[in-house]
């Protein structure tokens, strides 16, 4: 597929000029059809006077810094395209991997999300969400259906957004593209990995510091509030505050022993949403600017995998169908929604599947 004027790309950014100059110089070579947006939150290293220099093509957002979802829905209200790549500022993709993940979501409507496999600059293989995150740990050799694909180098569809949203802006870094595959996967969609492979610097504009220790753990306790039993939070909560309690009183070094104790407290009141940044205030349901409930989006109208096609079905199709030649110009919920959403006497009700479980904390460091 060589159509990548169909593609926007959205980079956040923060203070990583140099690296996201060569990741503008490969996109330049690997998709110069492509929308570019680069979406900068607050970087003061002169990372936007050089977008605007070197780059003219790209669209260039500059925004409050309130983290990696917030730029990532600030570009994704700006975007045309019909296919939607999240890219870390210090990833370098190819035009072979482009053209993969399109071909992937072009011909699978059930797949929310694809993505490539992550090298580090030296050519081993990069390993994300921690230890116990199977892939990391097996050739991939062909598309292989996952539980989790990383946000350093994630496609989608315009029409899978429309339907679960864009990112969680209570998260600020971290955890924030568990809880969008979770919410794919509860709605009916799967995952994918392809073999194509890119290379990620991984933490380009992050530095590790106790304040972004206290926001993954933070995040991780948001995100198994959202996904995981109530018996699972409230483990994770009593040993996350028990930590805190003992670190905030042992640790010699005076930053950290404040992070333990912020650390201590909010699992304590149970305040999840407590970041030590400056969140947006959108919370976990962002709104999207209004021409994405009208631009054209990918058909998709295609029943569940996880249901059987039964007479109810066919029923609702023949009613579908006579709404359609009725008022065909007026969009229905299955336009957007097809997986997950049927119509019935006016009442949207959306079918929920599986839930995330086994959770474990994201590895620090990983770029968004």
């Amino acid at each position: 597929m060589t159509e990548m004027r169909r593609l926007s790309i959205i980079i956040p950014s923060y203070n990583a000029r140099a690296l996201l100059r060569r990741t503008l110089r490969t996109l330049a070579v690997a998709a110069p059809e492509a929308e570019v947006i680069v979406v900068d939150g607050a970087s003061h290293d002169g990372s936007s006077a050089m977008v605007r220099a070197e780059f003219s093509s790209a669209t260039l957002l500059e925004q409050k810094n309130h983290g990696f979802g917030h730029a990532i829905n600030r570009g994704l209200e700006a975007a045309r395209g019909e296919y939607l790549l999240l890219l870390n500022s210090d990833l370098f993709v190819s035009r072979a991997a482009l053209e993969s993940m399109m071909a992937r979501l072009a011909s699978e409507q059930l797949c929310a999300g694809v993505a490539p496999v992550l090298l580090n600059e030296d050519g081993t293989r990069q390993h994300v969400f921690g230890a116990f995150y199977w892939p990391n740990w097996v050739p991939i050799r062909g598309v292989t259906r996952v539980p989790l694909v990383s946000g350093a180098c994630l496609m989608t569809r315009r029409n899978v957004v429309e339907h679960i949203g864009g990112i969680d802006e209570n998260f600020f870094l971290y955890n924030e593209e568990w809880d969008w595959c979770a919410r794919a996967v509860r709605s009916g969609y799967h995952l994918e990995l392809i073999p194509d492979e890119v290379v990620h610097v991984g933490g380009g504009s992050t530095s590790q510091s106790p304040e972004l220790r206290l926001e993954a753990q933070r995040g991780f306790l948001y995100l198994a509030q959202k996904h995981a039993p109530e018996l699972v939070v409230q483990g994770l909560r009593r040993a996350m505050h028990f930590q805190g309690f003992c670190y905030s009183r042992m640790d010699p070094r005076p930053r950290h022993r404040a992070m333990w104790a912020q650390l201590e407290s909010l699992a304590r009141r149970e305040a999840y949403t407590e970041s030590p940044f400056p969140l947006s205030g959108r919370g976990d349901t962002p709104t999207l600017k209004s021409h994405w409930r009208t631009a054209p989006s990918v058909d998709a109208e295609m029943p569940s995998e996880r249901e059987p096609i039964t007479a109810r079905h066919a029923v609702l199709s023949a009613i579908d169908g006579a709404k359609r030649e009725i008022a065909p110009s007026v969009p229905t919920v299955e336009s957007v929604a097809p997986i997950a959403a049927v119509q019935e006497d006016g009442v949207v009700r959306r079918v929920r599947h599986g839930r995330l479980l086994h959770l474990r904390p994201k590895v620090a460091g990983a770029g968004g």
